[in-house]
């Protein structure tokens, strides 16, 4: 049965089958406002117990942009240097203090969490990666081309950008708009079919 889906195959395209990592972006600013927007939207998706743990740092001044370089393997720092905007995608480890807000637990829920926090971090790192995934669907959805990384220097990311803070540094970020030329990620490369990655018990 082929299945009726509520996006067209435009968009479909556009968000999956058709969608690059590159590391070439055509020669155009990123607003930070179109970070806001999207987040604006894909905070709706869901995670653990309502949660909300991602955080977005936007390495925006020259400051922080080359921190964000410097703290990266050096086998990347030359394609985040094309990404016209660096995101890192941090987990909060305090995101329970914002149950007020999203409703993500009772007072008692809070206090088991507030004593144990290495649920809380393992809680926070699940949770910011689920929505770091819901993040990068929401960029190609507003025309933006991204490419995650994770080889990076967490712990000095961390000290460069997020001391004396909650945050910590979980998955990096290359984003920029679409280029007409070599968009950098080489030739596609091939995925399991569901046969193979998919087993129904």
């Amino acid at each position: 049965m082929t299945p009726t889906f509520t996006l067209d195959a435009a968009a479909r395209a556009a968000l999956f089958t058709e969608a690059r990592s590159n590391t070439r972006f055509a020669p155009r600013e990123v607003p930070v406002d179109v970070i806001h927007e999207v987040w604006d939207m894909i905070k709706w998706g869901p995670t653990g117990n309502n949660t909300v743990p991602m955080r977005l740092v936007v390495a925006a001044s020259p400051e922080a942009r080359a921190a964000v370089i410097a703290n990266a393997m050096e086998g990347n720092r030359a394609k985040l240097e094309q990404a016209p905007l660096l995101v890192i995608a941090a987990r909060d480890d305090r995101f329970h203090d914002t149950f007020d807000v999203t409703g993500g637990g009772s007072a008692s829920t809070y206090d088991r969490l507030e004593a144990d926090p290495e649920r809380r971090e393992r809680m926070a790192h699940t949770g910011t990666l689920l929505q770091a995934g819901y993040f990068i669907i929401g960029l190609r959805a507003a025309g933006l081309s991204v490419r995650p990384y994770g080889g990076f220097d967490k712990a000095g990311m961390d000290q460069a950008l997020l001391a004396d803070t909650s945050w910590h540094s979980e998955v990096l970020f290359g984003i920029g708009w679409p280029t007409d030329g070599d968009h950098g990620a080489g030739d596609r490369k091939g995925r399991l079919a569901a046969d193979a990655a998919v087993c129904t018990l």
